[in-house]
């Protein structure tokens, strides 16, 4: 070969392989492996008000935050009523804005303000609920603290910067991540509806893989015992369990009712001695309807949060006989906790609520309740705007519907450690319905922090509605009410509590 030739390969050659290595050097036309499986969550909604980064020692990461919305009132749209144009009329043009983040050890949190227009400028931060005792400082639109603890926080900026708020939801880390390599999981990436039905008898778990799917009102066949949600799967639908045992609902994704209509059905249902029901770390986001409705017994709700439900009827949580609720987050615009049977336990839990319904709602219909443990509610807002028979912190309806021979007792209630971070309109509205006879005896109220906006039309109640039996076994058991302890001479006119057959309560 001559020279000549020599010199044509190499000019011919050596720019392609220049060309091959600059395009090789350069981040922007390398194919990342990662990005490559990131989950497409187009179609979802994100904030435009906050970026949320966190970082951990010499880590930094991004965390998605997402945004519910509150809808315009459009009656017959998703088959709205009449009923939810007065709530979506009130929260018209407000979001909460919300994110879910594993914390193990301690973790440095930086929000930033992506849009003032949505933020009141505020020098004063404040990151509830207070007993943390987390505190913040501000740099320009920057906004850091430091977590340690896992628990559900809400970034307070300024007096209304809650109507655009941010939660964040730091969850302990997952110690039950179902291994798939033994076959016993239908693996499902951006599943539709036709992916959760005729699911083979072998099979005794659903595993939705990270992004998002739409499985609309899902029955859980008998033999399917695990339901997990790995963290960056979006489920649109909701899980009903009819008939069915000991079925588990677990993982660090979320579970979202955005795609039903109102009231079409309840997020997470089991009825029909659907007993030894489990529901772990999953987010329950835009209910329509009750968010989590458990009326078997021996339930267990843990780390479950619940976001985004503007209309009425959207209520929290309710387990039935034998139950426990912990650790949970509830907004809610309907009763938040919801305490109808005997021997439930409630602990460690946050409640935003919006305009309808109790925080604690001890009876509905006439129903039982014996043995009840409440502990350590903090309540971040109560935005009740005018009076109504289902209002307060601790709330008993009785049978509102009028069902003939259904009579009612609540007995031997203990709700202690009750937190305000904000005041409220009314905190006591313990007056059932006078249809029918309702007893209260033994309930104890201990250590309650609380606070409420007196002078308004608002007035704390507690009414007995049988002329035959009065309630009975009250105690106030270092209730500080408007920064001032409760006692027997002073109770009445601190909080200007209107009471019927009563019989005296007892003070310490």
């Amino acid at each position: 070969m001559n020279i000549s030739k020599y010199i044509l390969i190499i000019a011919i050659v050596l720019p392609i392989m220049l060309f091959a290595c600059k395009k090789a050097d350069n981040p922007a036309e390398t194919i990342d492996k990662e990005e490559e499986n990131k989950p497409d969550y187009s179609g979802l909604l994100f904030s435009d008000i906050y970026e949320v980064t966190v970082r951990n020692g010499g880590n930094s990461e991004k965390i998605n935050v997402f945004v519910s919305k509150c809808p315009e009132y459009n009656l017959g749209f998703k088959n709205m009523i009449e009923n939810d144009q007065y709530p979506l009329t009130i929260f018209s043009g407000r979001s909460i804005n919300w994110c879910q983040l594993a914390l193990s050890g301690t973790i440095d949190v930086e929000v930033k303000i992506l849009n003032k227009s949505k933020v009141p400028s505020s020098n004063q931060i404040r990151i509830l609920p207070s007993r943390h005792g987390v505190s913040a400082t501000l740099s320009g639109e920057n906004i850091k603290f430091t977590l340690n603890k896992p628990g559900q926080y809400s970034v307070e900026i300024g007096n209304d910067g809650y109507k655009n708020g941010l939660i964040i939801f730091a969850d302990p880390p997952e110690t039950d991540i179902p291994d798939i390599s033994s076959g016993s999981y239908k693996v499902l990436k951006n599943a539709g509806k036709a992916d959760v039905t005729s699911l083979n008898t072998s099979l005794n778990g659903i595993y939705f893989k990270s992004g998002v799917h739409d499985i609309g009102v899902f029955k859980v066949p008998a033999h399917i015992k695990n339901i997990y949600f790995e963290k960056g799967s979006w489920v649109y639908g909701s899980i009903i369990m009819d008939g069915c045992s000991g079925v588990k609902i677990f993982g660090r994704g979320i579970l979202s009712s955005g795609k039903l209509n109102y009231r079409e059905s309840h997020c997470i249902e089991a009825i029909n001695q659907s007993n030894n029901i489990t529901i772990n770390g999953i987010v329950i986001a835009d209910p329509k309807y009750f968010a989590v409705r458990l009326i078997g017994s021996n339930n267990n709700v843990s780390w479950t949060k619940v976001i985004g439900g503007w209309v009425y009827n959207c209520d929290g949580i309710a387990a039935y006989e034998g139950s426990f609720v912990t650790n949970c987050f509830i907004w809610a615009n309907d009763d938040a906790i919801k305490v109808f049977r005997n021997n439930i336990t409630w602990s460690d839990c946050v409640v935003w609520q919006l305009n309808n319904g109790g925080v604690i709602q001890m009876a509905w219909g006439g129903s039982n309740s014996e043995n009840v443990k409440i502990s350590r509610v903090d309540i971040l807002r109560a935005e009740w705007n005018k009076p109504g028979f289902n209002r307060g912190i601790i709330n008993c309806v009785g049978n509102r519907y009028k069902e003939p021979g259904k009579t009612g007792i609540q007995k031997d209630w203990l709700v202690e450690d009750i937190v305000t971070e904000n005041p409220v309109p009314v905190v006591f509205n313990i007056s059932p319905d006078e249809y029918s006879p309702n007893h209260i005896e033994n309930l104890t109220l201990k250590n309650w922090n609380v606070t409420m906006v007196m002078g308004t039309v608002f007035k704390n109640t507690i009414n007995g509605n049988d002329p035959n039996v009065f309630f009975d076994g009250f105690v106030f058991d270092n209730v500080i009410f408007n920064g001032q302890k409760l006692t027997s001479t002073n109770w009445l006119d601190i909080t200007g509590t209107i009471t019927t057959r009563l019989n005296e309560p007892f003070f310490k």
